[in-house]
């Protein structure tokens, strides 16, 4: 793996940001109600979208390592659910991964690989052990 730089701006524009990762650039927002433009998904959903499709990725890196893997599919549906605190913050509290994945495996194989899968996987590990975050105000 490596090094990862992401960089975000905030726009003249409801709540946009318009943030850039190597060659990729897309939009941040809030929808109407949360005073945005809705121009894009907000960083909770980003966040979610990150738990999926890294499973989905990882479970396509393995089979791709194990020939004999066939995935027939591979969907998930992320639900993250928050919680707003009198003092004004908020938290994702509890994030549900539903993971619908079919594969050419014998259910004790299959249930190897989607362990495998799990544990491979680098959002769900950082999720799982609530990486750090060091902030700098510069």
């Amino acid at each position: 793996m490596g090094k990862y730089i992401v960089n975000s701006k905030l726009r003249k524009v409801g709540a946009q940001v318009d943030t850039q990762t190597g060659i990729h650039q897309f939009i941040v927002d809030e929808p109407i109600a949360g005073h945005g433009t809705d121009a894009g998904p907000n960083p909770v959903q980003y966040l979610l979208s990150s738990v999926g499709s890294c499973l989905a990725i990882t479970a396509n890196d393995i089979a791709r390592k194990h020939p004999e893997i066939k995935i027939k599919k591979f969907q998930t549906k992320t639900t993250g659910e928050t919680t707003q605190y009198q003092d004004g913050r908020s938290a994702v509290t509890k994030i549900v991964v539903q993971v619908h994945a079919e594969t050419n495996l014998d259910e004790a194989a299959h249930k190897a690989f989607m362990r495998s899968v799990v544990k491979d996987c680098t959002v769900h590990e950082t999720l799982k052990h609530a990486v750090p975050i060091e902030l700098q105000f510069i």
